[in-house]
């Protein structure tokens, strides 16, 4: 076996690209990410590589002319711990069953990082940040995986343990079936939402004709929100637009809200979207008009909703009004008006107050997602 490195190679790229294709070929739960926006992040062209400070690259692990694995090592100038400790990633990882194979693409990817680079304290998997993926699924691999999930072999898990990293952080998805639990779900916050109506707040929903000037706000109030979550980075609005603008296929106007307080300043948002996976599996990686047609024809028979964000700006949050819980109900009320009774609760972060918004007898989470911490 052999390691192979590079920054730049069309060829290499390719085979890079290709390995996590033929990794999950027959696997019906895999969602087949766009060849077209994987060739664009490991483009010169890509914006990381552009920014002054950043580093990073690529390893594949061959076996005679097959490639049996593959992983990124990443230098984000702009990635601190909490405690502003500097932080290399290791993403794109991919590999066979074989601890072997793991083991060397890592110990790679790790000493290159720590002893070429500097790094002492190394995340993964995490592709260049948190907006471009990251996370391994840990449980919940009998569950229909939505779009936005991860989802990777069961035994990265091991293979990462194993390999000196240890666990960083932890997050979860409850997915709940029934509009009786989802109406008290709905009753919890709607005493608040009736209040802060009462006392001057707005909660406005998306406008979907006017998507670009709609993403400003979303960014805007986004990044205010989330700037002390764990390895947040600044996004300009350019690179969160390209991120974020596929996303319109699935928003519905009234499951996307923002809320102004009693000043008509934009204190707060909530989101739910289509659980498009079904359309986009369909779509097998390629944006070509056939599975374009797919994808539309796939999307009128949506089942499911994926609640996944929603935050408050910190002045908003020195107030103590109750904002989350408002728009949270604000939104699942929205939901079950339009018929929709099985909701997926995404991507909690552990302790995180999302939690306290579902209230008591819910489900425990069916699936479970972590970071992990490699440190010198």
């Amino acid at each position: 076996m052999a390691i192979i490195h590079f920054t730049f190679d069309t060829a290499l790229g390719e085979s890079f690209v290709h390995f996590g294709y033929a990794l999950y070929s027959g696997d019906t739960s895999w969602i087949p990410p766009f060849k077209k926006e994987l060739r664009a992040q490991l483009s010169p062209e890509f914006g990381f590589y552009g920014k002054q400070g950043n580093l990073h690259r690529h390893f594949l692990a061959t076996a005679g002319k097959n490639v049996v694995g593959r992983v990124s090592a990443m230098v984000n100038t702009d990635l601190r711990d909490k405690d502003r400790t500097p932080v290399g990633t290791v993403g794109f990882f991919e590999c066979i069953h074989d601890y072997a194979v793991a083991k060397d693409l890592l110990e790679a990817a790790t000493g290159w990082l720590h002893e070429e680079m500097g790094m002492n304290r190394i995340w993964g998997p995490m592709n260049f940040d948190i907006w471009h993926g990251y996370r391994f699924m840990t449980k919940g691999f009998d569950q229909k995986i939505f779009y936005g999930e991860p989802y990777n072999k069961p035994y990265y898990h091991d293979f990462f343990l194993r390999s000196s990293f240890i666990d960083k952080y932890y997050w979860d998805t409850v997915e709940i079936t029934g509009r009786e639990t989802l109406q008290r779900m709905v009753r919890r916050g709607a005493e608040r939402h009736q209040q802060l109506v009462a006392q001057g707040y707005r909660f406005e929903p998306i406008r979907v004709s006017r998507f670009k000037d709609e993403l400003r706000k979303l960014h805007s109030v986004l990044t205010a929100s989330f700037r002390d979550f764990l390895g947040y980075t600044h996004i300009p609005f350019e690179e969160f637009e390209r991120l974020f603008a596929e996303m319109r296929y699935a928003v519905h106007s009234r499951f996307v809200i923002f809320a102004y307080d009693e000043n008509n300043v934009l204190a707060g948002f909530a989101g739910a979207l289509l659980e498009l996976s079904d359309a986009i599996r369909s779509m097998e990686g390629e944006g070509i008009m056939i599975n374009k047609l797919k994808f539309l024809y796939r999307r009128r028979f949506v089942k499911r909703i994926n609640f996944y964000i929603g935050g408050i700006t910190p002045d908003e949050a020195v107030k103590g009004s109750g904002l989350g819980r408002a728009g949270f109900s604000c939104v699942l009320q929205q939901i079950l008006k339009e018929g929709y009774e099985t909701v997926l609760f995404t991507l909690r972060a552990r302790r995180n107050v999302s939690h306290g918004l579902l209230g008591r007898n819910v489900p425990l989470p069916q699936r479970e997602y972590a970071l992990y911490e490699w440190n010198s």
